[in-house]
């Protein structure tokens, strides 16, 4: 009888999880921002770090139209709607969407997540390539993108979260974890380094940049501890008061 040896077993071992990997740099994200060939482009990233205000101010702007999404908002919102002149007539006005496809404009477009499908329906051929974007009105107007014509949007949540026909629509997708230089720089050093000090905490326990923009403006009338209470209310108020001193005692 012939008897086969097997091979020893090596033991299991567990895998070493794959490092995160860091966000985009926000010199890139400007980069992309400035740039013609970026036109429809995805920023996501935590609250209060500067998505939407980097979105507002940087890059290609002559003229920006913007909306925040919810489930609630209509599509008439976007596409326009028509309003009554005089007692007998009805005249037709764009929305920011179809305005800013005529005039080859940026457009913005906060918390894209929380649209409605009916939204969605409506951005699809919005967000198509340049040579086949286009959107038919209720009054049987064909809008077709004006060259310049890019859309920014923005959300908290990253783009697997989107549906996948509309991520398919995006052809930059960036995401930033840090909060923008340019915000930071409007706070006081001891703000700013507690500021940093708080993006490095679990997600649930960061402070937004409009919070620390917030308390700094009041400080200028305000104690630092009345500020802190005014912007988070006691409890917080307090654990942030005594984090800002003492982050900042020698």
């Amino acid at each position: 009888m012939t008897t086969t040896r097997r091979p020893p077993r090596l033991p299991l071992s567990t895998p070493e999880p794959m490092p995160t990997p860091p966000g985009t740099s926000w010199d890139l994200v400007e980069r992309v921002l400035r740039s013609a060939r970026a036109r429809t482009v995805f920023l996501s990233g935590p609250p209060g770090i500067g998505k939407t205000w980097a979105a507002y101010h940087v890059g290609r702007i002559e003229t920006l139209y913007a909306l925040t999404l919810t489930e609630d908002t209509a599509t008439a919102e976007l596409r326009g709607h028509y309003l009554p002149v005089g007692e007998s007539r009805m005249v037709w006005h764009d929305g920011p969407v179809t305005k800013a496809m005529r005039e080859g404009a940026r457009l913005v477009l906060n918390e894209i997540s929380h649209a409605s499908a009916e939204i969605l329906s409506l951005l699809h051929p919005v967000l198509e390539n340049l040579d086949t974007a286009r959107l038919t009105l209720p009054n049987n107007d064909t809008v077709v993108a004006a060259p310049g014509f890019h859309c920014i949007a923005t959300d908290n949540c990253p783009i697997e979260d989107l549906p996948p026909a509309l991520r398919d629509r995006f052809g930059c997708v960036l995401e930033i974890r840090e909060p923008h230089p340019a915000a930071l720089a409007g706070l006081s050093d001891t703000l700013r380094r507690a500021a940093l000090r708080c993006f490095a905490l679990e997600p649930e326990r960061r402070i937004g940049l409009r919070a620390w923009l917030s308390l700094q403006s009041l400080m200028a009338e305000f104690t630092l501890a009345e500020a802190c209470t005014i912007v988070f209310g006691p409890g917080r108020g307090a654990l942030v008061h005594d984090a800002i001193v003492l982050g900042a005692a020698p």
